[in-house]
């Protein structure tokens, strides 16, 4: 679509070039019918062309390929209009008034051409030969044009190989702009994502917290909020070494992942060997429900390492409320938060009975 904006003032340019050539030289009294047919034919042309552009994006969704032999054709086509003209400018006697500013507007157009085209070089080198090179053919056959052909001949020579450079360094920098772009994308992923359990890290889930708390305010959906602790991780870590710590976290971030098929739903490391889930529009049985499901899916899925099998639980703490936003978000993770540390109070492996958040808790201090 790079192709597209950058033809769009040469468009322009096309569809009033021609008059802005013959009226201050009364051309178009002189010869009426040359001035109709060659005006109306890059003002037609030129309207066809800004269709093309304006339903671009329908076109090109259709097929690619229509878009690219649309442009082309139509480019083309006007190119043919305006060479049928530049030939008669120099080699017709009736054309003769206007042959030096013909010569300066063709020049540029050509110039122009090049420049908008570089993303197509071959495109760009196909429209300037139609646009020049019947003239400088046309001058090495006629008597006495020798001349004008030779200098046409030097012309299309120079700014064709500078097409060829400019084209060259235009996919360069397009490449580098590609590459910058995946990096930083890449760069992107990196700061939303924990690098051990491959899930979102804590910044990220601080961000769409806010953004789930703000919308849920604005539209009335409930939140609910479940933060997740691996039962006795420290004494595993200890015993088993940090390896081992590490590929249970990989293992419980996997298994809580798998249960969760909305994508508007959020699985994020917490801290440690803490994970929260945020869920938007849960009801609070539905929430409960669903950490249930987690905590049996970990409790039935031991970790395989290096040959040994090792069985691994979880505690869950259950919060939920129609969030507003004259209150600070933090008071939900402080309900799942005091949830779950009843949990393991009752003994882990369990999930709390869900805390439903009244809407005259006072407001707290940011996370």
């Amino acid at each position: 679509m790079d192709l597209r904006r950058r033809s769009m003032t040469g468009i322009a340019i096309y569809a009033v070039m021609l008059p802005a050539v013959f009226w201050p030289f009364d051309f178009h009294t002189k010869e009426p019918a040359l001035t109709l047919f060659f005006a109306l034919s890059m003002l037609a042309i030129s309207i066809v062309r800004f269709a093309h552009c304006f339903f671009s994006d329908a076109i090109y969704n259709y097929s690619p390929n229509v878009w690219r032999n649309c442009f082309t054709v139509l480019s083309l086509l006007q190119a043919s209009v305006l060479s049928l003209f530049f030939g008669l400018a120099i080699y017709d006697p009736r054309f003769t008034p206007i042959l030096h500013v013909t010569m300066l507007a063709i020049g540029g157009i050509a110039s122009s051409a090049i420049v908008a085209l570089t993303p197509r070089i071959s495109l760009a080198l196909l429209n300037l030969g139609v646009l020049l090179v019947p003239s400088i053919i046309a001058g090495f056959i006629i008597e006495d044009k020798l001349p004008y052909a030779i200098m046409i001949l030097v012309y299309v020579t120079f700014i064709g190989l500078m097409g060829i450079r400019s084209s060259g360094e235009y996919n360069r920098s397009f490449e580098i702009e590609t590459k910058l772009d995946g990096q930083n994308k890449i760069l992107e992923q990196l700061n939303k994502v924990d690098s051990l359990t491959n899930i979102y890290n804590r910044g990220y889930f601080n961000s769409e917290f806010e953004r789930q708390w703000q919308m849920g305010s604005r539209h009335k959906i409930s939140t609910a909020l479940m933060l997740i602790d691996v039962d006795h991780f420290k004494v595993f870590n200890d015993k088993h070494g940090h390896l081992c710590g590490d590929a249970c976290l990989i293992h419980v971030a996997k298994v809580i992942k798998e249960n969760i098929k909305r994508s508007t739903d959020l699985v994020a490391r917490f801290g440690g060997e803490e994970f929260v889930v945020l869920l938007s529009g849960y009801s609070a049985k539905d929430a409960k429900e669903l950490a249930e499901k987690m905590r049996l899916s970990i409790e039935s899925t031991p970790l395989d390492y290096e040959g040994n099998t090792f069985n691994v639980t979880i505690s869950i703490g259950l919060a939920s409320t129609i969030p507003d936003s004259q209150y600070n978000r933090i008071i939900l993770l402080e309900a799942a938060d005091k949830a779950m540390y009843s949990v393991k109070k009752a003994g882990r492996n369990q999930v709390s009975s869900v805390i439903e958040l009244d809407a005259t808790l006072r407001q707290s201090n940011d996370i």
